[in-house]
């Protein structure tokens, strides 16, 4: 919820690299709290994995809701 909370002060979309802050993302949009793209961890030889950059495209209305924003803006029609 930490990270949560760090995005809705954030302009979004917003990239993140660091291995936590993109596994953190991974439990966020698993809980449809936000909405991003995060690439598949690659193994490289020796076991090694690589991660690559995750973007965070917007907090969902759940994800809103979570943060207790309950009155969320209305799209635009």
């Amino acid at each position: 919820m930490e990270l949560l909370k760090q995005l809705a002060d954030m302009d979004l979309p917003a990239a993140f690299y660091a291995p936590a802050d993109i596994d953190r993302l991974r439990v966020l949009r698993a809980a449809e709290l936000v909405e991003a793209l995060i690439p598949p961890v690659e193994t490289l030889e020796r076991g090694a994995h690589l991660h690559r950059t995750a973007q965070v495209l917007c907090i969902t209305l759940k994800g809103r809701m979570a943060l207790g924003g309950q009155a969320v803006e209305s799209a635009p029609d």
